[in-house]
């Protein structure tokens, strides 16, 4: 059979549990439910929002974003951007333990999981240890088990390969469950807006748009060469994911290239020889944390940003 034939007999499950750590942490003490609340570091102190609940969501607060403009809306004025906002720290050995018990869950349909975080994964159910015959039937059964363990809701997307399997997860969250058949795919994604596209982060949908590109539709009709021309090797994948295409399989034992640690300072380090010596505290954690994936790569190389430097100039 051949690598096309393989890949459109693929049957592929994405899961994406929904605010995974906001909704732990609603779980576990109940004053936080139905609340707006945000996990993730002080305002006060320049946090960074690591996950939001949906009742957070509303006000347009999103991970990734500085605590405090997820604070205030008007930081002059000090008008809330969410009245009631709660600000929790996050407990990542609880996450990470009920991550553990979430990938167990998985396990007992295939030994093929690629987990991209703790709230995500990737399941290849082509032939899985229960011999059910649709990724869908699966995907529910897993969506089950998790809540009746855990407590927690989990969105989960089927489909013929890791990309619309990805697509489908987004599409109906919280606690979805959405299905892109074969004979489907191509229409779904040619009617996708551009920056809906996993894989087409910011920078790269803002320069399709001055190209004209807008939707799947317009990205199919686009050459290789001129992909690869404005977008390097990234063009490639944007040429086949415009045709519903993804031969990567999933990778249950996929090799960590890098390694990362992080954290945010109070006030700014000046000068910047200030900055590398305030990284040495941040490289023995990271050292200890994981010395063989350290001895791997070789060593462990610091890279400073200031918040000034742009989201598009930063390693991701």
């Amino acid at each position: 059979m051949g690598q096309e034939s393989v890949a459109r007999t693929r049957k592929i499950v994405h899961v994406d549990m929904d605010a995974f750590y906001a909704s732990v942490e609603q779980r576990d003490s109940p004053s936080y439910r139905g609340k707006p609340l945000v996990v993730g570091g002080s305002p006060s102190q320049r946090g960074v929002v690591a996950a939001a609940s949906y009742e957070a969501r509303k006000f347009g607060i999103h991970s990734a974003m500085p605590s405090v403009t997820a604070f205030v809306f008007d930081v002059a004025a000090g008008i809330a951007k969410c009245p009631g906002l709660i600000f929790v720290r996050p407990r990542f050995d609880v996450y990470r333990e009920i991550s553990t018990s979430i990938h167990a869950i998985f396990k007992r349909y295939t030994d093929l999981v690629e987990g991209v975080a703790l709230d995500e994964a990737y399941l290849d159910v082509t032939e899985n240890r229960q011999n059910i015959p649709y990724a869908s039937t699966i995907a529910r059964h897993i969506k089950t088990a998790i809540f009746q363990e855990t407590q927690l809701t989990a969105t989960a997307g089927a489909s013929i390969n890791k990309f619309l399997a990805k697509m489908a997860s987004g599409q109906n969250k919280p606690n979805g469950l959405t299905v892109i058949l074969p004979e489907d795919a191509i229409a779904f994604v040619e009617q996708l807006p551009i920056e809906k596209f996993h894989g087409i982060g910011e920078v790269p949908a803002a320069k399709m748009h001055s190209l004209g590109i807008h939707t799947g539709a317009d990205l199919k009709e686009r050459s290789l060469t001129e992909l690869t021309h404005h977008f390097g090797k990234a063009g490639q994948y944007y040429y086949k994911i415009a045709r519903a295409e993804d031969d990567r399989p999933v990778e249950a034992n996929r090799v960590r290239k890098s390694i990362g640690a992080e954290t945010s300072f109070a006030q700014d380090l000046m000068p910047l020889a200030m900055c590398f010596s305030s990284t040495f505290s941040i490289l023995a954690y990271l050292n200890n944390r994981n010395y063989s994936v350290a001895a791997l790569l070789g060593g462990i190389s610091p890279i400073i940003y200031s918040y000034d430097t742009p989201l598009d100039q930063q390693a991701s």
